[in-house]
């Protein structure tokens, strides 16, 4: 690969990863809490520790990122279906992401409506205009003839049609339908029973829901200790399955390993590093026994992206697909003295490899890992090959 060639690459990854990025603010609405679209988007944020509030009522548990101009709302799925976007003003700084339809803080109405389409008038509010959808609505707020604010409402239709990704990202949840067997189990600390004692749970409420810090057990042999949120395993917390033979200490969310944390097996496989919705995905050191270790970039529970995997038998560096080498990827001894670099297709070699034995280097053809020829080739060609 030539010069302009990698160049060319390098500019259309960084123009995937920025339209990865770029996402309008309504195509959030209706996904689950932990959803990875989410997850990004508060880790790119500024605010240290955004303020929650529940609205028990209304079955409401809202966030303000204050310093992000951003304030979320979830319904008692933990589904988001409000969102809030704030110009400079009040207790918020200014929204620095995607509005929607691309457009800009300080646009009047005829800008806004160049980009949107005619907006409909709000009957309770002149400031307002608004642009309705069957998946959501979207309020557009001038002052001055100005926008300086945006609030984007879910339909129960965007919500139905996210069942399934809300379904998948909710793991154990305690609700308040079981038997109380001390305590105060609506605002303070208490124990309740479900199933005449199949399951117990053991410390703080609030909003009638296990919420704080306290402690799960079931007859099966399932325990965690940590906290609470909303009646999920939520936070920082340690959970030992005696069926599964597994521990886990980490961050939770909505009932599922999210976050960092780390995981050990009964057969001494372990791995620490990212989680999203009770997956390994991210990035990580894996064990499998003693002898081997890999140290990179998980996704979907096997080895995907840039890594290196140590062996009894030496090394293998470059990237992986679903567990196995590919792409360009550097084989080696511990010792370093003896090495195959070239291109690699789902654990196999194909095309021209470099071969170091002991410093003498040779360049070798491979088909599907089976030795094609072993002619010098020159380094012009060796590029050609590893593409």
């Amino acid at each position: 690969m030539n010069f302009i060639q990698r160049l060319s690459t390098l500019f259309f990854a960084a123009l995937v990863w920025y339209s990865a990025k770029a996402v309008e603010p309504q195509e959030l609405l209706g996904l689950p809490y932990t959803d990875p679209l989410l997850s990004e988007l508060r880790s790119s944020f500024q605010t240290v520790e955004p303020v929650e509030s529940f609205l028990p009522f209304l079955k409401v548990y809202k966030i303000d990122y204050q310093q992000d101009g951003f304030a979320a709302e979830y319904n008692s799925d933990v589904a988001l279906y409000k969102i809030a976007l704030f110009d400079s003003g009040y207790s918020y700084e200014s929204y620095k992401g995607e509005l929607p339809f691309g457009a800009f803080w300080g646009w009047t109405l005829r800008e806004v409506e160049k980009k949107s389409g005619l907006l409909d008038f709000d009957e309770q509010n002149p400031y307002v205009r608004k642009y309705i959808t069957d998946n959501y609505v979207i309020d557009f707020y001038f002052e001055d003839g100005k926008l300086y604010h945006v609030k984007l409402t879910s339909t129960l239709k965007r919500l139905q049609d996210n069942f399934k990704k809300i379904k998948l990202a909710t793991g154990v949840r305690l609700l308040p339908d079981g038997k109380v067997a001390e305590g105060d189990v609506l605002d303070g600390t208490g124990t309740m029973t479900w199933g005449n004692g199949t399951a117990l749970y053991k410390g703080e409420w609030s909003y009638g829901l296990p919420h704080g810090k306290g402690q799960y057990l079931d007859s099966f042999g399932n325990k965690y200790e940590g906290e609470f949120k909303l009646g999920f395993f939520w936070g920082d917390g340690k959970f030992f399955s005696k069926p599964y033979q597994y521990s886990y200490t980490g961050q939770y969310a909505m009932g599922t390993k999210h976050g960092v944390g780390k995981i050990g097996y009964a057969n001494n496989t372990t791995y620490e590093g990212d989680w999203l919705q009770d997956i390994m995905d991210g990035e990580g050191v894996y064990f499998a026994g003693k002898n081997y270790v890999y140290k990179g970039e998980m996704k979907n529970n096997a080895f995907n992206g840039k890594g290196v995997l140590e062996t009894p038998q030496g090394r293998i560096s470059g990237t992986f697909l679903n567990g196995k080498p590919h792409g360009v990827c550097k084989q080696e001894t511990l010792d370093s003295q003896q090495s195959v670099m070239g291109n690699y297709i789902n654990g196999l070699k194909n095309g021209i490899f470099t071969i170091n034995l002991n410093g003498e280097k040779t360049e070798v053809r491979y088909e599907n890992d089976i030795e094609i020829s072993n002619e010098k080739v020159e380094p012009e060609m060796i590029n050609s090959g590893q593409q």
